[in-house]
């Protein structure tokens, strides 16, 4: 059986309005529990990155707890700043 983990990597991420914000990457786990605590998001290509906090890399990095999943979808709160 696939672990979380394997589930979120490559699924698609919308905020709450309907936009594409990009795709999973990779989750970032505690290293004592296990548990996955952020994720890595690949922005698409349009998505104006200013209001995410990002990677060296350009990847946004996002906090798995406010994550919400509906079906194939993952959900976002986009940030406010």
């Amino acid at each position: 059986m696939e672990n979380t983990n394997e589930l979120l990597i490559g699924k698609a991420v919308l905020n709450t309005k309907g936009a594409i914000i990009g795709n999973i990457e990779e989750s970032i786990k505690d290293g004592d529990s296990g548990e996955i605590v952020s994720v890595l998001i690949k922005p698409s290509e349009d998505l104006k990155t200013q209001n995410y906090t990002l990677t060296e890399k350009g990847k946004i990095i996002f906090p798995y707890s406010s994550l919400s999943f509906v079906k194939d979808i993952i959900i976002i709160e986009d940030p406010i700043k």
